[in-house]
């Protein structure tokens, strides 16, 4: 038997596919690992978060509440102070959503208000719910002031406070343990992409207990809509391009729309009715 030394084939060690496109290929699988690990801790952190008493969340809140005291900062549950007259009435809506969504008197919420001239809303842990003066002075009537108040209540009564802290903890606790920081480029965005996600089914159950208290309310779901209309104006002055809009923690707009409509004529809901006016004194009051 004889044995030659022959020259290697050209290319034995180097892959068939161009660098740059298995460099591709290889990022877009670590995103891919990322957004599904980043999305199985955010679904299990959420539903322990669920599983949390209601009283327990109100204990966290009081702490919270009571270490920003001790340190010199300012409560961040702070009640401003308003108009009175703005306060009762905006109590009175209030009250009535409330009593359209059965809140028991056990899961107590607290309205805060803020003459701040910031176009939102927000529900936090403890069932402490904001609204800015800045959405307030652009409500057309009273409807759309209810499906507002609706909205953030609903996040309250289906915990989606608590269950939002639980995922971001189990997020931060899981990648922690893995060796990924959030300071990482690539771990940031598929983290991102993951919260939105989970943010987005919250903002649309939410959108659907409200929309059913409105009904409740006044027999017509009629005026709803105009709520998430002035969002999408409100949006498009803006500067935002539509990738930050697809990863902005409420769905679009239009989507919104589109969905309470179909919700109202899956249940028979009356699109039409008298619209509820604001009161006469309401932009004074916001003014005072």
């Amino acid at each position: 038997m004889r044995y030659e030394d022959r020259t290697p084939d050209d290319g034995v060690n180097t892959p068939g596919r161009h660098p740059l496109r298995e460099f591709l290929r290889l990022a877009l699988m670590a995103v891919i690992a990322v957004v599904v690990l980043g999305f199985l801790l955010s679904v299990l952190g959420g539903r322990l978060g669920g599983l949390v008493p209601y009283k327990a969340e109100l204990w966290l809140a009081d702490r919270i509440d009571t270490a920003a005291q001790k340190a010199g900062q300012e409560s961040p549950f702070k009640q401003e102070i308003v108009n009175p007259e703005l306060q009762s009435y905006l109590q009175t809506v209030a009250d009535r959503v409330a009593a359209a969504l059965g809140i028991e008197q056990s899961m107590t919420v607290t309205l805060h208000y803020s003459d701040e001239d910031v176009v939102n809303a927000f529900a936090t842990i403890g069932g402490h719910v904001y609204f800015f003066k800045g959405l307030l002075s652009l409500l057309p009537h009273e409807n759309a002031l209810a499906m507002l108040v609706a909205h953030e209540y609903s996040h309250v009564t289906l915990r989606h406070p608590v269950k939002g802290l639980g995922g971001g903890l189990a997020l931060a606790i899981g990648t922690s343990a893995v060796g990924l920081s959030s300071e990482n480029g690539l771990f940031s965005l598929g983290t991102r992409l993951t919260s939105t996600g989970f943010s987005r089914s919250m903002e649309t159950q939410a959108d659907q207990s409200a929309l059913a208290a409105v009904y409740k309310m006044y027999g017509h779901v009629n005026g709803a809509a105009a709520l998430f209309e002035l969002f999408m104006q409100q949006r498009e002055r803006g500067a935002g391009t539509q990738f930050e809009k697809f990863v902005s923690t409420h769905p679009l707009d239009k989507e919104r729309i589109d969905q309470i409509n179909e919700l109202a004529r899956e249940n028979g809901w009356l699109d039409i009715g008298d619209l509820t006016p604001l009161p006469n004194e309401y932009r004074s009051w916001l003014q005072q």
